[in-house]
């Protein structure tokens, strides 16, 4: 048994050595020029990853929700209508968010594991003022569902004009490819802690000009630390104060980008998909059955329902005390199967190690 747990959550992810070690370097100054360099470099790498030419980066200390919060509250206004795709849990919090920022969320619910229906996606959009904003996610982390970005996308170009679009990238970037500028995507969000294999707490968002221009419109907004204008400056010029930078995880930031360049995307995300496809059929032998649509399965986890006389805290306990650490499932699945990460780092022997785990406490309580 080891005593090394092997996180196969849906994030956080498994730390690469390199990272770890950059992590552990002296601590910077948050105006210093060494950390101004990384700033920089990672705002490039991040276009890069989510394939836009000129958007605008932010990166502050937080996570995916406050990127979350951030990308609605500088793009529209309460009392503006905001449309959201929710395919889960996560597509959910966009719309407890506009309502907690006083805007009207219109939603179009999909039933867990599907994925959206485009003329449904229409007919709310149609229906109604025009929305201000439209918020989905790319891989929603409680379904396991793989949006289809490019034609949700371009419904909503075609019904809204005007709208600024907002994509959760939280549980994709890094581990999926990604098409910003292609898909015509205004706001794309994530966070350290998944893909791109960074531990938890900073928040990150590539901004559009059509997006930039909307926060312009809006003047005065209901926020302080989430509002954009406030860290313009220090992203032009990272050795310009607004509020502290988390300097080491930035550095941890860099260093994890410099390992994905190195490894190459096509590469890179043909592990992913090589590494869920392992997953899948290992976990299928031993009865687990993806509670997602076949059509719509992420490359970056699984959500997988349990075999039959399976239990699900008590396979997760006895995966956990040999060493493999997995996830329940939330809302309506919970009880009923369990998450599989597979994302960011993760290799082929770490996902023998996870069936392996599985199947000996199926075996152990057979």
């Amino acid at each position: 048994m080891t005593t090394t747990p092997l996180l196969m959550i849906p994030g956080p992810t498994p730390v690469a050595p390199g990272v770890l070690a950059a992590l552990a370097e002296p601590v910077r100054s948050h105006t210093g020029p060494e950390n101004a360099a990384t700033m920089i470099r990672i705002q490039e790498g991040i276009r890069r990853l989510v394939g836009s030419a000129g958007a605008r980066v932010h990166c502050f200390a937080g996570a995916g929700t406050l990127a979350m919060e951030a990308a609605i509250v500088n793009h529209a206004a309460p009392g503006d209508r905001v449309v959201v795709v929710s395919h889960g849990y996560f597509g959910d919090r966009f719309t407890e968010i506009a309502g907690a920022l006083g805007m009207r969320p219109d939603v179009l619910q999909v039933e867990w594991g599907q994925r959206a229906d485009q003329d449904a996606l229409r007919g709310l959009l149609e229906n109604g003022n025009p929305p201000a904003l439209v918020c989905f996610t790319h891989v929603d982390t409680s379904s396991g569902v793989l949006a289809d970005c490019a034609a949700t996308a371009a419904t909503v170009r075609a019904a809204a004009t005007d709208a600024v679009i907002v994509l959760d990238g939280v549980c994709a970037t890094g581990g999926i490819e990604e098409a910003m500028d292609d898909w015509d995507v205004d706001v794309l969000l994530t966070g350290a802690q998944k893909a791109l294999s960074v531990p938890p707490g900073l928040a990150l968002l590539a901004i559009s000009a059509r997006a930039r221009s909307r926060r312009s419109a809006l003047g005065d907004i209901r926020a302080y630390y989430a509002d954009l204008h406030r860290w313009d400056a220090s992203v032009d010029d990272p050795r310009k104060y607004f509020s502290t930078h988390s300097v080491s995880l930035l550095r941890a930031l860099e260093a994890s980008l410099e390992a994905i360049f190195a490894e190459g995307l096509p590469e890179r995300y043909e592990r992913h998909r090589r590494v869920a496809a392992m997953i899948r059929d290992g976990m299928g032998e031993l009865g687990f059955e993806p509670l997602t649509d076949p059509a719509a399965l992420a490359p970056t986890l699984s959500v997988l329902a349990l075999p039959d006389g399976a239990d699900d805290a008590r396979l997760r306990a006895g995966m956990a005390e040999r060493g493999v650490v997995i996830a329940g499932c939330l809302g309506p699945w919970a009880g009923r199967g369990v998450r599989i990460g597979h994302m960011g780092t993760v290799t082929e022997a770490q996902a023998a190690r996870t069936i392996d785990a599985a199947a000996a406490v199926l075996g152990a309580h057979a």
